[in-house]
Parts: structure tokens; sequence; C-alpha cells
């Protein structure tokens, strides 16, 4: 598994950090348990760290997550904040994907950096 998600009840999110080669199958596999974390907690701000990530998911994989959110039935009014990867080719496919969820009208936010990932959360 290419991913850890803890849920933080101080300061109230879910946090996803993702290391290594993270195919397709394990970004899904990420979000069916962050919605189910969302629905048993109550927690409805993500804060994923992709920064060490090598991203082995295709275009379809990413385009396809914000369906994922619909027929799993994630709330809608959830907000993602997602810290960018180092490597130039995953951070294209995280903006990628941020824009495909925004298009579906999902709370997805990119970011170069942590702290302005939390704040923009916090708001």
């Amino acid at each position: 598994m290419s991913f850890a998600i803890k849920h933080k009840p101080s300061p109230g999110i879910i946090e996803v950090i993702f290391r290594g080669f993270t195919t397709g199958d394990d970004l899904r596999e990420a979000t069916t348990k962050c919605i189910s974390m969302e629905k048993e907690t109550g927690t409805t701000r993500f804060l994923i760290d992709a920064v060490e990530v090598n991203l082995a998911a295709s275009i379809t994989d990413l385009y396809n997550l914000p369906v994922q959110f619909e027929d799993e039935k994630a709330n809608r009014e959830s907000r993602t904040a997602v810290i960018l990867p180092k490597s130039p080719r995953a951070r294209r496919d995280a903006e990628f994907c941020e824009t495909a969820c925004r298009n579906r009208g999902w709370s997805v936010q990119t970011f170069s950096e942590r702290q302005g990932a939390i704040d923009w959360l916090m708001r």
C-alpha cells in the first residue's frame, strides 16, 4: 500500500499521505477509505500529502475520481487540499485531477506548501 490515512479530530481533518509508486487502484482504494471515514466521523476536510508520490495512475483514473466521489455519496460540502508532488509530471497530473474535480463541483485545491493547504482547509 502506498498510502496511509489518519483521522485527526483536532483540527478536524482526515490526512492522507501518499509515498512512492501509486497506481489508479491505490487512488481508488484511498478514496473509498476516506469517504468511509468521512461518514464515520463527520469530518469533511481532507489534507492530501502527495509530495513524495510517484504517480502511476492514468489520466482516465484521475478523471474518474470525482465520479467515484459521487458514486460513493461523499459529502458535497467536503473540502480537499492537495499538497503538490515534487515531480513535474506528477504535479501536472495532480493539477489535472484538481480541474476534473472542480469541473464536477467538488471543492479541491492544490498547494505548493503544507501550511497554505491547512490554512485553506480551516477557513
